[in-house]
């Protein structure tokens, strides 16, 4: 039997569909599709059913998910022995967070980290999973996001954010760009634009990705509320006033209870840690 194809049925199991599932393991639907259907053919029986809430085990399903999930946690403590073994760690490790976020990360010495942990191989995912990571060696990066009642939460450090516009302008624009996203459930840089503009001026252009507005900003499109690791230094944007950032935004660490004792998760934490000040602090991360 191919162990892809457990992936497969573990996947569907934890995401509710092939959309979801394929998104977890970053695969395209189809192919979700067609492994499931060769693994149904090997095991002679229908694993799942479709319902109006996604796709439903069957009780044949419920028995085989279960065996996988052992299947799964033997896979992955092996590969925990070996990395104690050895002076770095191994395996598959995935880091999931905005694309800007990863972005600074890969610049922050991840270069090095991955040359002391030659056995670790990095998945950098940039979208957000449609169901929790469970049985993966796995982190998640938000801002403001609640965690899950079975995560473990760190708080990595405050990313300072300051009011820019474009270099080229002579005056300041009177409209704003500005982070929108319609699924946040705590909108806190929402609430800091609405103080910064007094009610009074236009936001004509949002995004969901800092590195979005950054380019809109440049451009001419308005000034904007930008993380100060993206636009401080560039030369194509200037800061709209001095002194300390007009705001601040925690940025989490997510861990799961059930793959945060590994190796490869405990040296991503540390190394995530060290990194933090390089990616995303400025010598203007002062106490808010």
């Amino acid at each position: 039997m191919n162990w892809d194809n457990l992936k497969i049925l573990l996947a569907i199991s934890r995401a509710g569909s092939l959309t979801g599932a394929a998104h977890l393991l970053d695969v395209d639907a189809t192919t979700m599709g067609r492994r499931l259907t060769a693994l149904e053919r090997d095991l002679g029986t229908i694993l799942f059913v479709r319902a109006k809430s996604g796709f439903v085990a069957t009780e044949a399903g419920a028995i085989a998910i279960h065996r996988a999930e052992e299947i799964e946690a033997c896979y992955h403590s092996m590969t925990d022995d070996i990395s104690r073994s050895q002076s770095g760690a191994v395996g598959t490790m995935r880091i999931i967070g905005n694309a800007w976020t990863m972005q600074q990360l890969a610049g922050a010495g991840m270069d090095g980290f991955l040359r002391r942990n030659p056995g670790l191989d990095l998945r950098l995912l940039t979208r957000t999973p449609a169901a929790k990571v469970t049985g993966e060696a796995s982190v998640q990066i938000w801002f403001e996001v609640p965690p899950q009642s079975a995560e473990y939460t760190i708080t990595l450090g405050q990313v300072p954010y300051a009011v820019y516009r474009a270099a080229k302008l002579t005056t300041d624009p009177d409209n704003w760009v500005a982070f929108f996203d319609e699924e946040a459930s705590r909108p806190i840089i929402t609430r800091a634009m609405d103080r910064l503009s007094h009610g009074a001026e236009a936001i004509r252009l949002t995004a969901t990705d800092a590195s979005v507005l950054v380019s809109a900003v440049a451009a001419g499109a308005g000034k904007g509320l930008l993380p100060m690791c993206l636009a401080e230094g560039r030369d194509d944007l200037v800061r709209v006033g001095q002194g300390r950032p007009e705001f601040s935004r925690a940025l989490y660490l997510y861990l799961n209870p059930d793959t945060v004792g590994y190796k490869r998760v405990q040296v991503t934490v540390e190394w995530l840690r060290t990194a933090f000040t390089h990616a995303f602090a400025t010598d203007y991360n002062a106490p808010m």
